[in-house]
């Protein structure tokens, strides 16, 4: 399926810690409704796309953002939004947003940090923001929309991925799918780095932890997809690589705002940000099929956050 990549706006209601777009808000103005429509149109026409996906900053706060998702569900397009949820939080916006769009071509993807509402608040820096997503999220189900939760692993919570998982499945019907994400260091301080840095061989005993969770959930009847996506398969055991996403295509097309007074452009040639980027991956065996992670992680670590497969 071909896909795009749109970043609306970069304002944002939250101040995460590892995130770069703060530094970017007050010099990108949010992309018009009239510059999105064109901007839409003319990935269609060109690359024939099927599936878009709309990031921020935070989405929610570009003032036209159910008009551009209900313009964008009406040409056809699948729309991932990505979205830290706290806006979801008003019943009334959301009521709005489900009446507007076709619900059945909406996913809203949600970061949740941790399953403790400290350390989740820790990361974004805003007291309350926890229980209003985890609620903003639920309002959406409530409606019909579809809902991803995502985590993205780091060394602080590596350890806590079984009980993240059970955290979601008492929290969320089972129509609410879990994604499990390695770190894009793009966003973090030299102090930063080192804090999060970890290899994917030491995430292990704890994916698989939880992989046995899940599979003993699923035998038990659960319905509930949890996947990893920008993993390496070093990252488990291959008898738990059904749960990985496998290489695949790049985004067809990215567009994000531009300074006041430049003119958008489109890019139409997107370079891949994930991959297997360095020397241990290329010489392992399961190389053409393996995901890999961020090209970041490469930059900054090198060959030791793999560990490569020789037989």
């Amino acid at each position: 399926m071909k896909t795009s990549y749109i970043a609306i706006d970069y304002i944002c209601n939250q101040k995460c810690r590892f995130c770069p777009c703060s530094k970017e808000q007050s010099r990108y103005p949010s992309i018009s409704l009239e510059e999105l429509k064109t901007l839409v149109s003319g990935f269609i026409e060109r690359s024939h796309i099927e599936e878009l996906v709309v990031s921020g900053g935070e989405p929610t706060l570009h003032p036209d953002f159910i008009s551009f998702l209900e313009y964008a569900t009406d040409k056809g397009l699948n729309v991932t939004v990505l979205s830290n949820g706290e806006n979801f939080y008003n019943r009334h916006f959301v009521e709005k947003l489900a009446s507007c769009v076709d619900t059945s071509k909406i996913m809203v993807t949600t970061t949740i940090h941790s399953q403790i509402k400290e350390q989740h608040e820790w990361v974004n820096q805003i007291r309350g923001s926890f229980d209003r997503s985890i609620r903003g999220l639920l309002n959406l189900m409530e409606q019909g929309i579809k809902v991803t939760i995502k985590h993205c692993i780091n060394k602080q919570n590596r350890t806590d991925l079984k009980k993240f998982y059970e955290f979601i499945d008492c929290t969320f019907p089972e129509e609410a799918d879990i994604q499990l994400c390695s770190i894009d260091y793009c966003g973090l301080t030299e102090d930063e780095k080192k804090d999060q840095m970890v290899s994917f061989p030491e995430i292990k005993p704890y994916m698989e932890e939880m992989f046995d969770t899940y599979i003993a959930n699923l035998e038990k009847g659960s319905k509930r997809h949890l996947y990893c996506i920008n993993m390496p398969l070093c990252a488990a055991d291959p008898y738990y690589w059904e749960f990985f996403a496998f290489k695949s295509g790049n985004y067809s097309n990215y567009a994000a705002p531009v300074e006041a007074g430049e003119k958008i452009q489109a890019d139409d040639d997107v370079k891949p940000i994930t991959g297997t980027f360095c020397d241990e991956c290329r010489e392992c065996i399961v190389e053409e099929i393996c995901p890999g992670t961020y090209r970041t992680a490469f930059d900054y670590y090198g060959g030791q956050i793999v560990r490569k497969y020789t037989e």
